[in-house]
């Protein structure tokens, strides 16, 4: 009698759309981003394929820590990202690795501003080496 009584209450809660799935989180989309960046300079030039920011110029924030060791280092803090025309921008928390043959480390999104406020983000990060004062970091994940 109880589990009849059960089954015809999840039966009504069914019917009547009470019992719902979770809301869904906002649908993400695969990101690559490309940061040319310079030892030389304090800004660099990155491309994207984030709508509305495909490109712009990347900076370390006041946060960065570079520890260097025996076999290479460790890089942790937020590097800036300023589209294109200055209107939006998003800032990435980032700890990599680095040494002789690059780096490599993981990343998420601490916050936007202007059309990618609310952006939210991670993924992983490979440094490759273009010259002994530059390399191509590339950034690649998911963000919504």
């Amino acid at each position: 009698m109880r589990r009849a009584a059960m089954a015809g209450t999840a039966a009504l809660i069914m019917a009547t759309g009470a019992w719902a799935p979770a809301v869904a989180a906002p649908v993400g989309f695969s990101v690559h981003i490309v940061a040319h960046t310079s030892f030389e300079t304090e800004s660099s030039d990155f491309e994207s394929n984030i709508p509305g920011c495909t490109t712009g110029t990347v900076e370390n924030a006041e946060n960065v820590a570079a520890h260097f060791t025996p076999w290479g280092g460790v890089f942790v803090g937020d590097k800036v990202f300023t589209c294109t025309g200055g209107d939006a921008g998003f800032v990435i928390s980032l700890r990599a690795r680095f040494g002789e043959g690059g780096s490599t480390g993981s990343w998420t999104v601490a916050s936007g501003s202007g059309d990618l406020e609310g952006l939210k983000g991670s993924g992983s990060l490979v440094g490759i080496p273009i010259s002994d004062t530059a390399l191509d970091d590339v950034y690649t994940g998911t963000v919504r």
